[in-house]
């Protein structure tokens, strides 16, 4: 499994507004779920902020994706994602 940052549209009351999450992917580069909040820039050092930075940099330059696409129903949402169900 991969992840990297990517920006997700949210929508309340008919805006929308967007956030950085971390986002994970199957084998088949296909996304699978992300994170329930939107991440903060922290780091341990200047230089892992920094590094921290470019990656969400880069997300800016990638496809927005949906969150609805991430919940029930939508085209990323996997009810069973960790086998769990009988």
């Amino acid at each position: 499994m991969t992840w990297n940052y990517r920006v997700i549209a949210h929508e309340y009351k008919d805006e929308l507004y967007f956030e950085i999450h971390e986002v994970y992917y199957n084998d088949d580069g296909v996304p699978e779920m992300c994170t329930v909040d939107a991440v903060e820039v922290a780091g341990e050092s200047l230089a892992a902020l920094s590094q921290t930075l470019d990656w969400m940099r880069k997300a800016l330059r990638e496809p927005i994706l949906n969150i609805a696409d991430f919940e029930e129903g939508g085209k990323y949402y996997a009810k069973d994602l960790f086998g769990l169900q009988e």
